[in-house]
């Protein structure tokens, strides 16, 4: 599976985003590591333990589910695909609102929830 290649054991032996690791030191626990709980819900959450993602961007809900050879942006019941990536990581930076890629507005996301 291609969303596998990124996730690495820690040196605990606990699964993290080997892309976008945690950062313990920059970031404290309060989001285990995370700089925000958008990210900590992107990057752990729906990138290594595979929950579908809600979130809203200026209003408008976003829903993502996550299969076990793609995820896809999808309606509100997560039965119907509007755009299917290969794996978290790669819908995180290349899925775009308003022309930019989901990456770079993290810090503007809002209710970023798993499912």
């Amino acid at each position: 599976m291609a969303h596998e290649d990124y996730i690495k054991k820690d040196l605990a032996g606990f699964r993290e985003n080997a892309k976008y690791p945690p950062n313990y030191e920059k970031y404290g626990d309060e989001y285990y590591g995370y700089k925000n709980a958008a990210e900590e819900v992107l990057f752990y959450d729906f990138a290594v333990q595979n929950y579908d993602l809600y979130f809203t961007y200026k209003g408008k809900p976003y829903h993502f589910l996550t299969e076990t050879d793609h995820v896809a942006y999808c309606d509100e019941h997560y039965t119907e695909e509007y755009q299917v990536f290969p794996s978290a990581n790669e819908l995180i930076e290349q899925f775009t609102i308003d022309g930019k890629p989901l990456i770079e507005l993290i810090d503007e996301l809002e209710d970023v929830e798993p499912i």
